[in-house]
């Protein structure tokens, strides 16, 4: 199933000559977030990696935690597509290039009261960027969002003000519509994360797939595995990433489906 899911993505690739895009560490991510039953819940999100590899899903509903709060989205629409060297090449040096490093934490207008937003999450040179955005943006912001939203599958994109009426031109070929069964999404991270085995950041996808499915066993091991990489990450770095939204084992654990 995976290589039905995984394909070559081009943007007019050009041979290419020695450059410092992407660096090794390079990872762009922005995640749509909105409220549901007063819980922020992660409905939409695209994840490039150094490598070129994109994973892009949307959530229709998450698991929540009654005690903390706490949600998981469940991404039973799923893209996943390699992009070429040059592509993924000029995505990042055109991220630089329009200044996201520069650019305020926070964006949008003042005020704004929608239910949903966009955080994008960016890595590179050592370097990381965390950048929230309501309402709607403008400037190097919104350039920002219109390079990555024409990185998407085809119809798809970020529905939020922040950039309802901006014009989006899709700059790949070749990319799959999302998948829309749950199970067959599943099959195709576990795929991924066989290929893939430093790619922990996708265990948790697999594990409230697993979840939702109620398949336990799959459960159990996307968790443990999930462990295993969070403790690796922390050993190796002497500033460890704190786990996505405060999410720890504990919480992960009250998920798991029962027998």
């Amino acid at each position: 199933m995976f290589a039905l899911a995984l394909s070559l993505a081009g943007c007019g690739a050009v041979e290419l000559v020695p450059s410092i895009w992407p660096p090794a560490d390079f990872v762009c991510e922005v995640e749509e977030v909105a409220l549901r039953d007063g819980v922020a819940a992660v409905v939409r999100r695209m994840r490039v990696d150094a490598t070129g590899l994109v994973v892009y899903g949307t959530a229709a509903r998450s698991l929540v935690d009654a005690t903390t709060g706490i949600a998981l989205p469940v991404m039973d629409r799923l893209a996943i597509y390699q992009l070429v060297p040059a592509c993924v090449r000029a995505f990042a040096r055109d991220l630089d290039r329009l200044g996201l490093r520069e650019l305020d934490s926070q964006q949008g207008e003042r005020g704004a009261t929608e239910d949903s937003g966009l955080v994008l999450r960016w890595q590179a040179f050592g370097s990381k960027k965390v950048v929230v955005a309501r309402g709607r943006v403008h400037g190097p912001m919104a350039a920002i969002l219109a390079v990555v939203a024409a990185h998407l599958p085809a119809g798809e994109r970020f529905a939020v003000a922040a950039f309802a009426d901006r014009p989006v031109v899709s700059v790949l070929r070749g990319v799959p519509e999302p998948l829309t069964d749950g199970r067959l999404a599943l099959q195709a991270l576990e795929s991924l994360l066989a290929k893939r085995p430093d790619a922990g950041e996708w265990l948790l996808d697999a594990f409230a797939l697993a979840c939702a499915g109620g398949t336990r066993a799959t459960a159990e091991a996307a968790l443990r595995r999930w462990e295993t990489w969070v403790r690796d990450r922390q050993a190796m770095s002497p500033f460890p990433d704190q786990a996505p939204t405060g999410l720890t084992a504990e919480v992960l654990w009250r998920w798991v489906p029962p027998q």
